[in-house]
């Protein structure tokens, strides 16, 4: 074997192991598993997801999401990648804005976790929805996830029921056949989809805070808005996400582990409620009971 062969041999191995090296596998457990993955994952410090402490988050009124077209019936297709179950609808876009902010953003896709990956004073509930937005200033999501408030997440959390969600029928209807489909082969959604179906009827309130993605790079360009009220699911429709099928086995389950708050701020937004009216209110209560406290004293002594 002449010395050209070698080079070449050589060369090829060395690049094969440098695309095993950069090719980063991920998942939820073994030595995939979110204590292993990379960068931001491990060094961020607004990492997501969090645990909500409604007693800490600052109850003030941010206003009202508007979720434009969210009304309308649309086509979707539907892939199992491996690690979630993955919904894009298709025809013009759907936006999101007011509250607090900034800019419009597009819905991008639709994705489940389960259980939920949010926790509410230390409740995991058995599923969780992410709408993922995107900064319609930016060419497309990835662009996006690169700038500061760049993600716009909205969550809906699902309590356990003991009848089906009929919202949630075609959808899982569709999750059945792509069980064992790992990769990216997508299939329709045999009837069309309401995105506000997918929503609380009460999506005013909500809890606010800053953070990142949930899945690697984490990157924390993310403001999430994770919805107070609750949908309902049966015990049965939660066990058809179960049992989708990963690369490394049976997607038992497909959440990270609650991240540090740090000095972060959660907000809660409620309608109406204002920060300065409150403390007006406690401070009128206050005067109120020291008035009657005085004049208790008065008659006492």
């Amino acid at each position: 074997m002449g010395l050209g062969h070698l080079l070449i041999i050589s060369l090829t191995l060395f690049c094969t192991g440098l695309q095993v090296v950069t090719a980063f596998e991920w998942g939820y457990w073994g030595k995939y598993g979110p204590k292993s993955w990379p960068g931001m994952c491990t060094t961020g410090k607004k990492q997501s997801p969090i645990d909500i402490v409604t007693e800490d988050a600052i109850r003030i009124d941010l206003g009202a999401l508007k979720f434009d077209r969210y009304d309308f019936a649309f086509s979707g297709t539907l892939t199992n990648n491996g690690h979630t179950i993955q919904i894009k609808l298709h025809g013009v876009p759907i936006h999101l804005s007011g509250g607090s902010l900034p800019s419009v953003y597009i819905l991008e896709q639709m994705h489940f976790h389960w259980s939920a990956e949010h926790t509410v004073d230390g409740l995991r509930d058995p599923l969780e929805l992410h709408l993922v937005h995107y900064d319609n200033q930016y060419a497309n999501f990835s662009e996006a996830t690169q700038h500061e408030n760049g993600i716009v997440v909205v969550a809906v959390l699902f309590e356990l029921n003991t009848y089906d969600n009929p919202d949630l029928i075609q959808i899982l209807e569709t999750t059945k056949i792509v069980s064992n489909w790992v990769g990216k082969s997508m299939t329709p959604i045999r009837s069309k989809l309401i995105p506000l179906l997918l929503l609380p009827k009460d999506h005013t309130t909500y809890y606010n805070y800053e953070g990142s993605l949930t899945t690697p790079g984490c990157q924390e360009s993310v403001m999430w808005f994770v919805m107070t009220e609750k949908l309902p699911i049966s015990e049965a429709q939660v066990n058809v996400f179960r049992h989708v099928q990963s690369n490394n086995g049976t997607l038992k389950y497909n959440y990270r582990p609650k991240q540090n708050l740090g000095d972060r701020k959660v907000y809660h937004r409620l309608d109406g409620y204002n920060s300065a009216s409150s403390l007006y209110a406690s401070s009128m209560i206050c005067t109120v009971v020291n008035i009657l406290l005085v004049s208790f004293l008065r008659k006492t002594f």
